[in-house]
């Protein structure tokens, strides 16, 4: 692969990134991590079965995985800076609808444009990562954002959990809208701009096809294991919060729960940034696959709230060895020129996972039961974590040589 990293005069330092990016970031992941772990949970309080609370959570993964190429030509066509700001204010807009009425449809309406929101930020901040960040320092900048969404998945629940318990889950989503305003200010106050390349075209689905054609090597393998890793992450929001509930714990209680898994994560982060610097991508991208399907498994086997304990614990040690490995993978296999197509693509094609998460287990307890669910979702994790492990061609060297 040739070497196309970004190129500087200076030193760069991750304290540049901290306004424009991580401020704005946190704002919003501890605004979804107030509201995500509830959107099972609200629906059922609107009245939906488990299969239909499960298909509210998964529109958020179908709404991004539709708009992950529009996000991509949207931003060659009119700016990452624009396209994020818009995002996050779209919102902010919806998360307040939510809570104002208080319907299932109104809720799978903001589920699904929250989505299309989530995409376009993160598609464009991996963009700007992509052409600001060198790449032997990738790995750090791109793990403080994973801690970043693991931290507000600590304190979300939590805080999300009380206020839904005291004053109703309306006001969970009211405080997630403020959150991600407060972010669409920082974002509009210091944001970098970015030209239009001059040169960009209109979307064409041929342009897709031959993107696809370009990478399919990349897809077919790391593509693969990252379509797992989402599929276990987006299934835990809907298996973790539903089995607590069956075990007769209160909405505090399982925010409590819910915490202490990303507890667990945000103490591997940084860690887990050096080590993908150090020893390469795959050093912590196999083992995140493994524990994590390992958490999930135990679940059909949970009675009784330490077992609880134990089950999230051990998938939080997964998910927080794996702190950012699908934004560096993607920004590692990206082209310097336009990544934001490149990376559009990917994030469509690991969004069927991420989408499918969800909808697989609202499926499974309806047919079998949540345990089935779990047990065939880590079925396929551990699967995953045998691609990342034989098929995966490593994007990094070890030891911090450049790559060539």
């Amino acid at each position: 692969m040739p070497s196309t990293e970004p190129e500087s005069s200076s030193p760069f330092s991750l304290s540049s990134l901290v306004l424009p990016f991580y401020l704005p970031s946190g704002f919003a992941f501890l605004g979804v991590g107030l509201a995500a772990p509830l959107l099972a949970l609200y629906a059922r309080h609107l009245g939906m079965a488990n299969s239909g609370a499960a298909f509210i959570v998964g529109l958020v993964g179908l709404g991004s995985l539709l708009f992950n190429i529009p996000a991509g030509q949207l931003m060659l066509r009119y700016g990452m800076r624009r396209a994020v700001i818009v995002a996050t204010s779209v919102e902010a807009c919806a998360a307040a609808v939510a809570g104002l009425l208080r319907v299932p449809g109104i809720l799978g309406a903001m589920a699904f444009v929250t989505g299309m929101t989530q995409t376009t930020f993160f598609v464009a901040r991996l963009a700007y990562f992509r052409n600001l960040v060198p790449s032997e320092k990738r790995g750090r900048a791109l793990s403080l954002i994973g801690g970043e969404n693991r931290l507000g998945y600590f304190i979300g629940p939590i805080a999300g959990g009380f206020l839904a318990q005291t004053f109703g889950f309306r006001y969970a989503f009211f405080a997630y809208a403020a959150l991600m305003a407060l972010a669409s200010l920082f974002l509009f106050l210091w944001a970098p701009s970015t030209e239009r390349p001059a040169s960009s075209e209109s979307w064409k689905p041929a342009q897709s096809l031959s993107l696809l054609r370009e990478n399919a090597r990349t897809f077919a393998t790391a593509g693969v294991a990252i379509i797992t890793l989402q599929l276990m992450r987006t299934a835990r929001q809907a298996l973790v919060p539903l089995v607590a509930h069956s075990l007769g714990l209160s909405v505090s209680q399982i925010g409590m729960i819910i915490g202490l898994m990303f507890f667990v994560e945000i103490l591997l982060v940084y860690p887990v940034g050096h080590a993908m610097d150090r020893l390469g991508r795959k050093a912590v991208a196999l083992p995140c696959l493994v524990f994590l399907s390992l958490g999930l498994a135990l679940l059909p086997f949970v009675h009784s709230v330490l077992m609880m304990i134990v089950a999230v614990v051990v998938a939080g040690i997964g998910n927080g060895l794996g702190s950012g490995i699908n934004m560096t993978l993607s920004t590692d296999f990206a082209p310097a020129r336009n990544p934001s197509r490149f990376i559009g693509m990917w994030r469509f094609v690991v969004d069927l996972g991420t989408m499918s998460g969800p909808f697989i287990v609202g499926l499974i307890a309806a047919v079998l039961s949540l345990g089935g669910a779990a047990f065939i979702v880590a079925s396929v994790g551990f699967g995953g974590a045998a691609v990342m492990g034989f098929l995966v061609p490593e994007p990094r060297p070890r030891s911090g040589r450049k790559m060539e």
